[in-house]
């Protein structure tokens, strides 16, 4: 027997049906993706055990009878991974009287999934009735995951890539989703997916990594979200909400824990509701970390990180039809910038001319992913602080109208001293003191008819940057002078940015039902920008005409992204939908044109444009007990931006150019699933998968054909399996929650360098809490697969004739666990 139908068909024996399938192909890839030392066959048994309640006997003579098809899997290295294998042994040995349990279930009353509500299109709707794929955790869900931000968060969808990126401060995030993303620091580069906190889109990178703190409900919306959201959405909307002010009364939450690498964390809230229609809430938090990163040059530990939060926020009811909400945040973060790795090769400058080499293409000259060798001693503590302001105003006109205006501004404030080169020596250091400041204002109108409904709407936003950078540039390993001398010949360039935005934007989303079961959906929205950019740089005179702060380079563009959509709601639980988008990330200028080279300052890019041709069904099985939703693609990529650092001949010896080179084509499909099997066991899982290649790239300047390379964070499968159990022990009942994501191998640099290449790998995360009256008891686990993969690398002054200057990286944050005690009053 085929080992690949031997795990088929015992795990569509186990999970049946439609879910069967889904549960079988996926559970199926992440036992095989991995050579390890753990019986396979045995695990999957046990598994099966475990689901069907059978007896242990009867295992034993089944998995006796697949011995020889074991040891073939275990020939051919593609066995079950041990991490999924011991999670089933620990939720078996944890549970005995599991199958017990199902049976007094089973005589109880009908049991059912219980429904999402999302916001996706910005008004309150089931998800199962908006045709479009997306993912949501709910707070309930959220409860009992112990994320620490984005990151953590990505295994709850398909095709979707978070890392921290560890460039600077304020844990810049790289969010790719369907292999569309961005991964540079500068906030010139506008974001690809859009971060979105209670209805503000934040747009930059840094201040996009959303920490899990006082959140109300997440939500993942894959594909080009042009006419709702705009701008800067063309791989989807991360929208997250976090807990307004209760009218009820008093109440509270307080939270405390710790963990390994000196993990502590502080973080509460507390609400009082003066009147039915006037109520407050306080919150703050606190998380402190000791770092997992030794400089073996300096002889200590580093990689520390202090960051708190103060969020007061009020909600008022003037009148029944009117409410307000205003919110207030203030984050302050200190921390170790320089965890980066020297993976230089021997035909990369750095390590040919100064001997600094990585051991191999996968050890970096350290030896080892949590082993750093920066020499830098910054005279200040890196730092990253932000003030949010967010006013909500909505107004429920009559049964048919409500009228919404949402007003946010976000601005940061930063400064870090960062050795780039990631070696022993100076030579390439920056400081890079930068501002952000940005005011969005929205007003929606909103309808609902018998047969129409639609929002219509405004949007302006407006946004400054700058940037103070100074390079340090050292030569002194060149010239062969000792350390610590070595550092002693250092030039600094110093160089000034500032750029500012202007866009205007109006939309329409309707829905129309042409039947009771056949639903059309159209929308647009025209978008109008406007950039400027001025640079202060004493190698470009030609500045002194065109590009200084009083004469600054300026460019428009509009665009206009159109929406259609059919939708067919067969049964009440089953509904098909086909869906035309478009989206585009906006054009710009070049923030960081480091080689002296005017034209790469003068020089803008255009926007780039997605069109995404979409089908999918949503869908409920099993009396509610099942939820199963899949999605079709396919995107055209239209102008698609490409930064890269380009060897250059003064300045820094490099400097980014980004210039609309690109065709892309990009197909998949998505699976999310949820199945409640019984009042005490739930199985939660998602499945993506890509096609994504370049149709046309060219390096014009050598005229060398590129469309071989791999699109950057796009992984051909992604996938996550999580079964979570609850059972009642005491007084009280325990939930175990576990979650093995598999990521597939994929590229991280333009160029493709086989040092920065990330193979396939796992990652599980676990929680066991036990829940008390108003108290709860956790431990939790993150990444306790210790994967040590690549977050994020960068290949510094390459093209395809060079190899550049060096290559560096970033890695996983390593194995992470704890304990948290939670009082809610």
């Amino acid at each position: 027997m085929d080992s690949r139908s031997t795990y088929s068909s015992m795990l569509k024996a186990t999970l049946g049906g439609a879910s069967g399938w889904l549960g079988s192909e996926l559970l199926h890839r992440l036992f095989t993706i991995q050579q390890v030392g753990l019986q396979g066959t045995a695990g999957a048994c046990l598994l099966t055990s475990w689901l069907h309640r059978r007896s242990m006997a009867a295992v034993d003579r089944r998995c006796k009878r697949l011995d020889k098809d074991e040891q073939e899997i275990q020939t051919r290295g593609r066995l079950m991974n041990k991490s999924l294998f011991a999670l089933a042994v620990g939720l078996c040995a944890l549970f005995p009287s599991m199958g017990a349990l199902a049976e007094s279930a089973a005589q109880a009353e009908p049991l059912a999934l219980e429904e999402i509500v999302v916001t996706a299109r910005k008004r309150e709707e089931s998800m199962q009735d908006v045709g479009m794929s997306l993912s949501a955790l709910s707070s309930d869900d959220l409860m009992i995951r112990f994320d620490t931000d984005l990151q953590t968060l990505q295994n709850a969808s398909p095709n979707l890539v978070v890392s921290d990126i560890q460039q600077g401060p304020g844990n810049p995030a790289a969010i790719a989703i369907r292999g569309i993303g961005t991964t540079d620091i500068e906030k010139n580069f506008d974001p690809t997916v859009g971060v979105v906190i209670d209805g503000v889109f934040i747009g930059v990178n840094s201040g996009a990594m959303l920490r899990a703190i006082d959140l109300e409900s997440i939500e993942i919306l894959r594909g080009p979200q042009g006419t709702l959201f705009g701008r800067n959405s063309i791989g989807g909307i991360i929208n997250a909400t976090r807990a307004r002010p209760s009218y009820e009364g008093f109440s509270g939450r307080a939270r405390a824990g710790a963990g390994n690498h000196g993990e502590f964390q502080m973080e509460g809230y507390v609400n009082v509701a003066a009147t039915d229609s006037l109520a407050f809430r306080i919150g703050g938090a606190t998380r402190n970390h000791d770092g997992w990163f030794y400089n073996a040059t300096q002889g200590r530990d580093v990689g520390k990180s202090d960051y708190w939060v103060i969020s007061p926020s009020v909600r008022w009811s003037p009148a029944d039809n009117i409410e307000l909400y205003y919110r207030f945040d203030k984050t302050e973060q200190e921390q170790d910038a320089n965890t980066l790795l020297n993976m230089a090769q021997p035909t990369q400058a750095f390590c040919f001319a100064y001997g600094q080499c990585a051991q191999s293409l996968t050890t970096p000259q350290s030896g080892a992913p949590y082993t750093v060798l920066q020499n830098d001693m910054p005279p200040y503590q890196t730092y990253f602080d932000t003030e949010t302001h967010i006013v909500n105003a909505s107004w429920d006109v009559n049964d048919q109208y409500s009228v919404e205006f949402v007003y946010g501004g976000f601005k940061t404030d930063e400064e870090v001293f960062q050795d780039w080169d990631s070696t022993a020596l100076s030579l390439y250091h920056t400081d890079r003191p930068a501002t952000w400041e940005q005011d969005s204002f929205e007003l929606r109108v909103n309808f609902t008819g018998d047969r129409l409904s639609y929002t219509a709407g405004a949007y302006y936003w407006e946004s400054e940057y700058g940037i103070d950078l100074t390079s340090y540039i050292g030569f002194g390993a060149l010239f062969g002078l000792p350390f610590p001398f070595d550092d002693s010949i250092v030039f600094p360039l110093f160089q000034e940015v500032d750029q500012t935005t202007e866009s205007l934007a109006f939309f329409v989303e309707a829905d129309y039902a042409l039947t009771e079961q056949l639903t059309l959906t159209v929308g647009g929205r025209y978008t109008d920008d406007d950039k400027t950019s001025s640079v202060v740089d004493a190698s470009m005179p030609e500045l002194a005409i065109e590009g200084n702060p009083d004469n600054p380079f300026q460019k428009s563009w509009d665009e206009f992204t159109p929406k259609v959509g059919l939708r067919f709601q067969a049964t009440d639980s089953l509904m098909f939908y086909g869906l035309y988008s478009k989206g585009f990330r906006a054009g710009g200028f070049n923030g960081r044109p480091l080689g002296g080279e005017y034209e790469a300052a003068a020089q803008p890019y255009d926007p780039e444009t997605v069109n995404n041709f979409e089908v999918g069904m949503k869908s409920e099985w099993m009396d509610g007990r099942v939820r199963l939703n899949v999605s079709a693609f396919f995107m055209e990529y239209k102008n698609k931006q490409e930064e890269q650092s380009v060897p250059a001949v003064g300045g820094t010896g490099q400097q980014t150019k980004v210039t609309n080179a690109a065709e892309a084509s990009i197909n998949g499909v998505e699976v999310d699933f949820s199945w409640l099997v019984n009042e005490y066991f739930t199985l939660e899982g998602n499945l993506g998968w890509l096609d994504a290649e370049f149709d046309s790239l060219r390096d014009e300047a050598l005229d060398v054909d590129l469309t071989y390379l791999e699109l950057r964070r796009a992984p051909e499968l992604t996938a996550t399996i999580a079964p979570v159990v609850t059972i009642p022990i005491g007084q009280g009942q325990l939930v175990a929650r576990a979650a093995l994501r598999f990521v597939d191998d994929m590229e991280l640099t333009f160029l493709n360098s086989p040092q920065s290449s990330v193979g396939s790998h796992e990652v599980l995360d676990a929680s066991i809490t036990y829940m008390h009256g108003n108290m709860s008891l956790s431990v939790w686990g993150l990444n306790l697969t210790d994967d040590d993969s690549w977050v994020q690398a960068y290949d510094v002054g390459t093209d395809p004739s060079f190899d550049g200057l060096w290559t560096y990286t970033a890695v996983r944050p390593p194995r992470a666990y704890g304990a948290v005690v939670t009082w809610e009053f």
